[in-house]
């Protein structure tokens, strides 16, 4: 491009010549990206690494244009200008603040054709009926081995050393075809050519039905299904073995490398067009769930708190044996991978790998939460290891990279250093304990729903009562969160690093898909070398 306007490129003051630049060549990109010289591209690339308009009210705009255009060239330019155009983002998005925001938001838009999700395989609500005795028996527990009960499910030693068997329960009121649907996702997962050690677990069926109907299970308990239906499995002894376990979390090599391998397989079965929906529960409002639109899902591309942050990474659907809750995965299509929704997906990885990976750290000592007995915020920043710290944030991008692209990345888009000090500063302090229970959720609830949702979030019976439902908003203390209730989040670095992360990975895909380059990473030995230490 050539003539008045580019110079203002470099016009770091004017921010109206600026824009007007940046869009003349959007308008160009889009009507004949091979008009554009590599002159351009570049210019656009200082406009976004300088970030001399930030305080600039519109500045996010002028980002964001700008990067619509490498984001154009990348996908419809020449081969030259779509190799330049993702330099530049990739160097846009290691600048804090509008411009990796604005840089990764355009990138988010990205179709990606290459991403292709199988069929979803069919969930059948089927349960035959069975008695306890008689599913464990077929399902290859011990005999005479007593079950042990892990929140809704039972475990009991199976007859092969080192397995076990589950048996997952339906709560009442849950649609069971999401058990039927994990069921079919094990089966559909137990063939596929992970690129890292990743056990899937066995269901055990009866003919074409994935459940069972057992009247007869021990240990009942109120909210289960009245039916008694059920999935039961097999999986290896270390399945609920996860990397932040209260008093023996992982530390050092092992920590690193479980989870390495976690981002590793998540972004594999991504860029195969499987999403993992659930690697942790993430939400800005537990509480408010039932009145809000969005039922309180944590949005990470929004500037929200996040509610009770320790809480959400507590039982993370990864840990030693890889991947687990398969009930949660969905397939993908190219229809739905473009206009940010894989995007949102992606990130919603990185952020819970870093959450729990923090976790780990404040698990070193379970009991030390809250606030003190002067009512002073728990400081527990001497529990972290920041170059311990550092190193995870880098293998999760590497290998999510890895596992996505097919490639290592070419350069990191942040400063692990940098979002570790940043992770421990607020990771390690709990400054946010509080949420309200506004009085128009109280509304929707019974005198006794009322009650049993206090003392469920720590007041003791007695406490509970002393509290009418509908007088009041009630103050409840159920932190750490990340933010100050229904306010901003207090770590907005954490959502910078997933955009930044996610955009990286999704350039880079894009490029190789369009250069028509072949799918890596299906064998072990092209694992990335934190990940193969697990």
């Amino acid at each position: 491009m050539t003539g008045p306007g580019f110079e203002a490129f470099g016009m770091d003051g004017d921010f109206t010549a600026a824009y007007l630049a940046a869009r003349r060549v959007a308008d160009m990109a889009e009507r004949d990206p091979s008009l554009v010289s590599l002159a351009a591209v570049d210019a656009l690339a200082g406009l976004l690494s300088r970030n001399a308009h930030a305080r600039q009210t519109q500045a996010r705009i002028l980002y964001r244009d700008a990067a619509g255009v490498l984001v154009t060239l990348l996908a419809h330019g020449p081969a030259p200008l779509a190799a330049a155009s993702r330099d530049a983002l990739c160097k846009a998005l290691a600048v804090p603040g509008k411009p990796r925001l604005a840089t990764a938001e355009a990138v988010g838009a990205l179709p990606l054709p290459g991403v292709r999700g199988p069929q979803a395989p069919e969930a059948v609500a089927d349960a035959a009926p069975a008695t306890f005795a008689a599913l464990l028996a077929r399902a290859g527990a011990a005999p005479d081995a007593p079950p042990r009960v892990a929140g809704r499910s039972l475990l009991v030693p199976g007859r092969t050393p080192g397995e076990l068997v589950v048996v997952k329960r339906l709560r009442r009121g849950e649609d069971p075809r999401g058990l039927a649907l994990e069921a079919a996702w094990m089966e559909h997962c137990a063939g596929l050519p992970f690129p890292a050690p990743c056990h899937v677990p066995t269901p055990c069926r009866d003919g074409a039905a994935r459940l069972f109907a057992v009247a007869d299970a021990p240990h009942a308990l109120p909210g289960l299904d009245p039916e008694g239906r059920c999935l039961a499995y097999r999986a290896t002894t270390d399945y609920f073995r996860y990397p932040n376990e209260p008093g023996r979390p992982l530390d050092g090599e092992a920590l690193v490398a479980v989870m390495a391998r976690a981002a590793l397989l998540l972004g594999w079965l991504a860029g195969r067009g499987i999403v993992h929906e659930a690697a942790i529960p993430l939400f800005h409002n537990r509480v408010q769930r039932e009145r809000r639109d969005d039922g309180g899902v944590y949005d990470w591309r929004l500037p929200g708190r996040l509610d009770r942050w320790l809480y959400s990474a507590a039982h993370p659907n990864f840990g030693a044996s890889g991947l687990r809750d398969f009930e949660h995965l969905a397939a993908v299509s190219p229809k739905t991978t473009g206009g940010g929704r894989l995007y949102r997906r992606m990130g919603d990885h990185v952020i819970s790998l870093l959450l729990v990976a923090g976790s780990a750290f404040r698990m070193r000592d379970p009991a030390l939460v809250g606030r003190d007995g002067k009512g002073r915020p728990v400081d527990a920043r001497h529990l972290f290891d920041p170059p311990l710290l550092a190193r995870i944030v880098a293998a999760v991008f590497a290998c999510y990279h890895e596992g996505f692209v097919g490639a290592p990345p070419a350069v990191m888009p942040l400063c692990p250093e940098a979002l570790a000090r940043r992770m421990v500063e607020e990771m390690g302090v709990d400054r946010h304990m509080t949420e309200l229970l506004r009085v128009a959720d109280q509304e929707g609830m019974t005198d006794a729903a009322f009650a049993a949702f206090l003392t469920s979030r720590g007041l003791s019976p007695a406490a509970a009562a002393r509290h009418r439902r509908g007088e009041a908003d009630v103050a409840l203390e159920t932190g750490p969160h990340l933010g100050d209730f229904n306010n901003r989040t207090s770590l907005p670095e954490l959502s910078e690093a997933a955009a930044a992360m996610v955009a990286a990975c999704l350039a880079a895909r894009h490029e190789r898909d369009r250069g028509g380059g072949g799918e890596e990473g299906g064998e072990e030995r092209k694992m990335p070398p934190a990940a193969r230490r697990g």
